[in-house]
């Protein structure tokens, strides 16, 4: 019998990233520690061809088919905004928010640090506090 012992520092960062409504990809800045995010490293995306899932890739080469990780103010973002719009989603509404899920059986296929990104949608700021009556 194999035993490990999962270690609570694993688990204490909620790695997450939330498109904007500026149509960026932004991290929280635990998040942008945790995948090593810096000047020069590269963003690739990838979607699954049957449930349109999203997958985010973290590596250090440029390609054409890379979006190059930006900083501002100790900020980290990626300009996607092109990306999601063609894709139909609508961040202007409301945030929508990634929760960044580590798939490292797909870095080799995928050439990079492998992240699902599961999808949450909430609510713009100035319906939060709207009362939906039956």
């Amino acid at each position: 019998m194999a035993i490990t012992i999962l270690s609570a520092k694993q688990f204490a960062t909620k790695l997450k990233a939330t498109i904007q409504a500026s149509g960026r990809l932004g991290f929280t800045a635990d998040t942008a520690t945790a995948l090593g995010l810096e000047s020069g490293k590269f963003a690739r995306f990838a979607q699954d061809d049957e449930n349109g899932s999203l997958y985010l890739i973290i590596n250090s080469e440029r390609s054409e088919d890379a979006f190059e990780i930006r900083v501002s103010s100790g900020y980290y973002y990626v300009p996607t905004k092109v990306m999601f719009d063609t894709l139909g989603y609508n961040y202007e509404d409301g945030n929508i928010m990634f929760d960044l899920i580590r798939q490292p059986s797909l870095d080799n296929d995928l050439q990079g640090l492998v992240y699902f990104m599961k999808q949450r949608q909430t609510k713009n700021k100035d319906k939060k506090n709207e009362i939906i009556e039956p």
